[in-house]
């Protein structure tokens, strides 16, 4: 090969190689940012709990003042929300995530972020509230309707009447606690002893009414029974069976 023209094939294959590294450069450099974007995705877990310890928790993840804005009913206060584990920048993802999981009982989330009217970014919201399932919501409408019933004291003594109003308030805080999971219809009244006529005024859902009418009955027999045990005991040793 002429000697003159080694210098100028020296250069050109150098070029060449500078094209391809300068071609390839822009592709690992967009692998690179793609690699540090998923690294700044942080994963928020929650163990479970309430609607408030699911709040904070967001709070302590984002760094977010949810738990100012947040409105929550009492019936729904006690919703059992479920271990969550999200990849997410936003609390929007984690709250639209629980959204999907459509389970009545749960609720649903409605929000608006500070900057959503003009469409900008932003972690922390102007509205929080978990409001309940309209499917829901409907069927407790049918179970809630007010009723009126009077049940009749006799055969359970006055001094028993303590008791059983501790049974009808403990009975109806499990009723509701089983209605807030979805599983139990709606316990919701109140009662009045009318100490004259010896009976019990009761009012609310249906449900409600059917507790405490069980209760009463169930105090009833139970007066019956010691009575029964007490009499017994009252008979004289070695007294003769009757034939």
């Amino acid at each position: 090969m002429n000697m003159k023209l080694r210098p100028n094939v020296f250069v050109l294959v150098l070029g060449c190689l500078v094209v391809l590294v300068a071609a390839a450069d822009p592709v690992q450099a967009r692998d690179t940012n793609e690699v540090n974007h998923e690294e700044k995705k942080k994963v928020f877990i929650f163990d479970g709990g309430n609607p408030i310890d699911f709040v904070v928790a967001l709070d302590r993840h984002f760094r977010t003042r949810l738990v100012q804005i947040l409105t929550l009913p009492e019936k729904l206060s006690r919703t059992q929300v479920p271990k969550l584990r999200v990849v997410a920048d936003d609390p929007r993802e984690v709250l639209t995530l629980y959204n999907r999981l459509e389970n009545p009982a749960l609720g649903q989330w409605r929000f608006e972020s500070e900057g959503a009217a003009q469409n900008a970014p932003g972690t922390n919201m102007n509205v929080l509230m978990l409001v309940p399932d309209k499917s829901v919501a409907a069927a407790k409408m049918e179970r809630t309707v007010t009723k009126v019933k009077g049940l009749a004291l006799a055969g359970v003594p006055e001094t028993k009447w303590e008791a059983l109003t501790r049974d009808i308030n403990e009975a109806r805080s499990y009723g509701e606690a089983a209605a807030a999971k979805g599983e139990g219809d709606v316990f919701e009244g109140a009662f009045r002893f009318q100490r004259e006529s010896k009976v019990l005024i009761v009012s609310g859902s249906e449900a409600y009414i059917e507790l405490v009418e069980s209760l009463v009955a169930a105090h009833r027999m139970n007066t019956e029974i010691e009575k029964k045990a007490v009499s017994g005991s009252n008979e004289p040793v070695g007294a003769p069976v009757g034939r």
